[in-house]
């Protein structure tokens, strides 16, 4: 028997062989309810979710990523465009939930005081993560990547993916990933 694998290669038998996984095989259930209707719309999930999205999407767009140590720092990445770009600290909020026609996301944390709201002492871009959830489970992500500056002591970001005539406020920043760039200039939104 081959101890490296845990099979002999001469034995063409599929017998189980403790501590040995020779292939994973899943298929998606197409009518299937989505994962977080299964779990209840758990938030905690749902930011995972937002956390690893974020991270390939990042990734994918040239960004460098790294993770605080832990989960006590009030930032989920510190990012930077390479080669040498500036670091910035990022938190990444996640909303799924449709609420009186738009998304929201609250920009606060938890601490002994109760809620605070995220100050530039604590991050410097919040990735606003909203899923759109379509017919029959399939839903279309969205990103917003405000500035600190851009909403600093707001207790609550309202937004309106896809929907003509709603409050356009923060829709400056939908796809707006050129705030993480060294030589991007942050937009500026009317109203503010």
């Amino acid at each position: 028997m081959s101890e490296s694998f845990g099979r002999d290669p001469e034995d063409d038998t599929d017998e189980a062989v403790p501590g040995f996984v020779d292939w994973i095989f899943a298929v998606e259930d197409p009518e299937a309810s989505s994962w977080w209707e299964r779990e209840g719309w758990n938030p905690k999930r749902m930011g995972e979710l937002s956390q690893a999205l974020f991270l390939a999407r990042a990734q994918s767009l040239g960004f460098a990523l790294a993770v605080p140590w832990g989960d006590s720092e009030k930032c989920d990445f510190i990012v930077w465009e390479r080669p040498a770009g500036r670091l910035l600290r990022v938190q990444v909020k996640a909303t799924g939930r449709l609420n009186g026609g738009g998304y929201d996301v609250q920009p606060v944390y938890s601490s002994r005081r109760g809620k605070k709201t995220y100050t530039a002492r604590d991050i410097d871009v919040l990735a606003a993560h909203v899923r759109v959830e379509g017919r029959w489970g399939r839903g279309k992500d969205v990103w917003y990547l405000l500035p600190i500056a851009a909403f600093e002591g707001a207790r609550s970001l309202r937004f309106y993916p896809g929907l003509k005539g709603k409050n356009p406020r923060w829709e400056g920043f939908r796809e707006k990933w050129s705030v993480m760039k060294s030589s991007g200039q942050w937009p500026v939104v009317s109203g503010q």
